[in-house]
């Protein structure tokens, strides 16, 4: 396959991949907005950011035996067009719990563009090939989370909050007209009749009695938790404890996603000079430190930034 070929095929991937990353990040800096707007308080605008990952998640159970039963572009489309439709309704929503339901059914259809694009790069490629369309898609994805919320604070000032959901509804549309150019159909039909819910939850049976694997995913679902808590609660923390600007959030929330990326980059040096064991728990003691150090630095009780002297 040409070079040429290949990358297009890993930007494609990582765009689409990075829809649902976006539709997290993006509407961050607006929280506060939102709940002035909707008249909801914090906690009810916090859950609009729930719905969307318990339907992102548990949607990816689904998302996957699709993909295998009807091939990877059909259940794309359908994911895709599921998220424009969802933002469209966040965008007129009147009532905060008119925007929880679109949010959570904007997660839905956002699975489907972050299980499709690994199930195609599976099917497409292997060995070299794979390694380097990865990380051209990861690249691209990785970049998300710093220009999102960023985007989000110049889109919310500029039209307002709503406007954010224009825009994500707008990338869910490119990300269709780029699958159409671009992407073939990766699950030939032969495949997929030997597929099926049968199989599938045969599969998840065989994952779920996996002590090694339920280790694993049980360590980076809890580290992970760190992140999202913050994801959902530091938008009105330093909005309204440390008079946070929205653009000024959005930066700090792009300084945090530069340093998980830079850090990142040397875990499989750390894996080779290490070991991966001895790297996991090194890990899994920094963070230990690092929350206690945190919830150490909120008992001091540092009075909001408008009471100071």
């Amino acid at each position: 396959m040409s070079s040429s070929k290949i990358s297009r095929h890993a930007v494609v991937l990582g765009f689409l991949n990075s829809i649902g990353p976006f539709a997290i990040d993006m509407y961050l800096p607006a929280f506060p907005a939102i709940a002035r707007d909707l008249r909801a308080d914090p906690d009810a605008v916090q859950l609009s950011l729930m719905a969307f990952f318990v339907a992102l998640g548990a949607g990816q159970l689904i998302a996957g035996p699709l993909s295998d039963m009807f091939g990877r572009l059909r259940p794309m489309f359908g994911g895709l067009l599921l998220f424009v439709a969802a933002s469209v309704g966040c965008d007129f929503a009147s009532t905060i719990e008119t925007l929880i339901v679109f949010r959570f059914l904007q997660g839905l259809g956002a699975c489907a563009s972050m299980v499709m694009p690994r199930a195609m790069l599976r099917d497409l490629y292997s060995g070299p090939d794979a390694a380097r369309v990865m990380s051209i898609a990861m690249l691209v994805y990785s970049v998300s989370p710093i220009l999102a919320p960023l985007a989000g604070s110049f889109v919310a000032e500029a039209v307002g909050w709503r406007g954010i959901f224009a825009v994500l509804g707008g990338l869910a549309l490119l990300g269709i007209a780029l699958t159409v150019a671009f992407l073939p159909e990766t699950r030939p039909r032969a495949s997929r009749m030997r597929s099926g819910l049968k199989t599938a939850m045969s599969a998840y049976r065989v994952l779920l009695t996996d002590r090694r694997l339920l280790g694993i995913a049980l360590i980076a679902s809890l580290t992970l938790s760190g992140f999202f808590v913050y994801a959902a609660n530091s938008s009105f923390v330093l909005s309204s404890h440390f008079a946070v600007s929205p653009r000024m959030y959005s930066v700090l929330f792009a300084l945090n996603a530069i340093s998980l990326i830079t850090v990142s980059q040397f875990n499989g040096w750390l894996a080779r000079r290490f070991g991966l064991e001895r790297a996991v728990w090194v890990a899994i003691v920094g963070h230990v430190v690092t929350m206690t150090l945190l919830q150490c630095a909120s008992f001091s009780k540092v009075p909001p930034r408008e009471t100071r002297r």
